[in-house]
């Protein structure tokens, strides 16, 4: 009776795992234009926000590391954070490095999904004008998948071949 029951409960266990890893695949797999968009603006958004009020850099890592890759949060917070009283803090720039691009969100944000990896640009031009300056050319960011959940993974200034759209 007792290795019947051992039995049933190890095969329940199989199931939920099993049901647990699919789960995780459909989530993985149903991440959207809207989603990335959504992403990108809550992790540069989460960015901003930290040059509010001072705070723990365990606060601050764990802030951005549910936007951030491991990599990217580590070098954020090594160019970006500074002490002053009473904990961390980040001092606002328009060219600090590892920060998502101040983006519009409307028909100039570009977004494609190639090679397993999705891209989110604009392409910036010098009569813009915006609470944000901007360079001329790309200002894109690079989503990854790290532990099963999708991030940003690095902000560049080119986009490969690949993804570049046809004029």
């Amino acid at each position: 009776m007792r290795k019947k029951k051992l039995s049933l409960l190890f095969f329940i266990l199989v199931l939920v795992t099993a049901a647990c890893g699919q789960a995780g695949q459909i989530q993985a797999s149903t991440f959207t234009k809207e989603n990335a968009l959504s992403l990108v603006k809550e992790a540069f958004q989460t960015q901003v926000s930290l040059s509010e009020k001072p705070q723990s850099k365990n606060q601050i890592e764990e802030k951005l590391s549910k936007y951030l890759t491991h990599s990217l949060t580590a070098g954020f917070m090594n160019e970006n954070v500074y002490e002053v009283d009473g904990g961390y803090i980040t001092f606002g720039s328009d060219f600090a490095s590892h920060y998502v691009p101040y983006f519009h969100y409307d028909d100039s944000t570009r977004v494609r999904y190639i090679d397993g990896k999705w891209y989110v640009w604009e392409e910036r031009t010098e009569d813009e004008e915006g609470p944000v300056s901007s360079t001329n050319g790309i200002e894109a960011v690079v989503l990854s998948e790290e532990e099963g959940t999708w991030k940003v993974s690095s902000i560049t200034y080119e986009l490969p071949e690949s993804v570049q759209p046809s004029h």
